[in-house]
This record gives C-alpha cells, structure tokens and sequence, in this order.
C-alpha cells in the first residue's frame, strides 16, 4: 500500500489521507457512505466490467481514482447541483480494484474521500468502451457517430466517414498547443470537450476520433507517440482503428489531415515521420 502512495508523488500531486471514519448514513431509500462532504451510494462488491458511482456533494471539484495494483487512473467528476453519476469501465483485467472518490483541498492537493474495494469478473476490450477523455457513452457523441456512418456499411467506411468528418469539422488550437510547449497543461481536454467547441491540440483530435469510432462500436486505440522530421520531434498523437473485414489495424492521423491537408488515413508511409510509444 505505502508503494502506491510513494507514487502519487510522482505525479506531482500531493494526497492527504481523510482521517475521518466513513459511516454509512440514509440517504432517501439508499444506503450511502457519508466521508469528507461527499454521500456516495453504496455499490455491490462483485461487478461485471464497469462501476457506476453515483451520490452528492457540497463540495465544488471532486476526482475519482482508480487503483488496481500497480496502476492509477484518473477521472473528472461531472457535478450538477451538487449530484454526481459516474460510469467507469475496469480496463485493467480482471481482480480487485480500490475506488476513491476525491475532494479538491487548494492547487494541486487532493484529500480521500468516500472509498470502495470491489471485484472485477470480466476481462474489458478498452479499446471498444469510454475511458479518460473518450466520453463514448455521452449522448451527444453517440448520436453525431450514428449520423456519421448512417450509410457506411464496413468498418473501413466508418473509419474513413469519421475521419473525414473530424479533419473537415475540427480547427488546430494553436493558443493551446503554445501553451503546452510553456508546460502549462491546465486546460481542458477530450472528446466531448473538441465537439462542443470544435477545436482541439492532436491529444482532442485523437479523442474525438476514437469515442465517435467506440461509439460506432469500432475498436479504436489512442497512440501516443513522436513526430518525426528533419527540424524537430515532440510528442503526439493519433489513433489505430481496427478493420474486422480485412483483420487488420489501420493508423489515423486526422491532426495532420486536418492541418497539413494531406492524406493520413492509413497511408503506407506513415511510420516515416510518427514513431509509436504507447498505446491505450
């Protein structure tokens, strides 16, 4: 346990454990664990691929980590009048996960709390549901990817639809970009961020990209990686998308085919300017 402490550190975020007992309290008809100002409903122990956290707080910013072994991910907590309904796919594999809700303290500083320890039974596709940033679950997104690929047919016709509808739709945020290479990354990103005001840095484009393809139930990975050329590299962003009729995975650039107006969906000389780093 003191290991995954040691490494919030590393992410330069400081945690302060609650030191406030979590009690259950009645909430209307539910049960719910009242810790730190934040009610959360009370979820099963066993669960099949996803957790849906649901509850109320007075609170302005709270976040949800998840941890499974080794691994933490981060999420932003929607809030509207207070009330907070959270899905969160378990894209580690199978086994326990430890589920916080956390309270924004000032800058940076998060302390816990309500927590859960569930179990995870079913093995996830993450490349085929929501995860940080790719809000394929939110209606906005499934209803523009229906009207996207309503007269695609195969998967390569709604890659390609997608792709064409992001390159044309989404202009390069160049104050953003400029703000990054500065290291200032308190901005605002994904998916459904890029849709609502059609601009986006490549990490928005990428986004976009694989939420409306998951949403079009393509499997689509987010690449992060370097680009390559003969005056710089930095980092970057684009996507991989699954093509099921020809069983193989194609790589989308719709950065660069927004941008550089030119062809970047699944040309053959791709990889002479992008080297892959991870995927996810």
């Amino acid at each position: 346990m003191k290991k995954l402490f040691k490494s919030f550190v590393v992410l330069i975020i400081a945690m302060v454990l609650c030191t406030n007992a979590a009690v259950a309290a009645p909430l209307t008809s539910q049960e719910y664990i009242n810790s730190n100002g934040v009610f959360l409903q009370m979820v099963p122990t066993v669960l099949e691929g996803k957790i849906t956290l649901t509850g109320e707080t007075a609170r302005s910013l709270i976040k949800i980590i998840v941890i499974k072994d080794e691994t933490q991910r981060w999420y932003d907590v929607k809030l509207e009048d207070g009330k907070f309904n959270e899905e969160i796919w378990f894209i580690d594999g199978i086994g326990e996960y430890q589920v916080s809700v956390l309270v924004h303290k000032e800058g940076r500083r998060y302390t816990f709390g309500p927590t859960v320890h569930v179990q995870n039974t079913v093995d996830v596709n993450r490349f085929l549901v929501p995860t940080l940033h790719v809000e394929s679950n939110n209606e906005k997104i499934i209803t523009l990817a229906k009207e996207i690929t309503k007269d695609s047919r195969t998967d390569i016709e709604k890659a390609k639809s997608i792709y064409d509808w992001v390159t044309v739709n989404i202009v390069y945020d160049y104050k953003k970009y400029i703000r990054q290479i500065n290291n200032n990354y308190d901005n605002v990103y994904g998916a459904l961020n890029t849709l609502e005001t059609k601009t986006g840095v490549c990490y928005d484009y990428a986004a976009l990209v694989a939420a409306l393809g998951r949403a079009s139930g393509l499997q689509v990975k987010m690449i992060k990686g370097n680009f390559k050329s003969t005056y710089r590299n930095e980092l970057h962003a684009w996507n991989e998308i699954y093509i099921s009729e020809e069983d193989k995975w194609i790589t989308v650039d719709s950065t660069f085919g927004a941008s550089m107006q030119s062809n970047y969906f699944d040309n053959k000389d791709f990889y002479k300017n992008h080297e892959k780093l991870e995927e996810y």
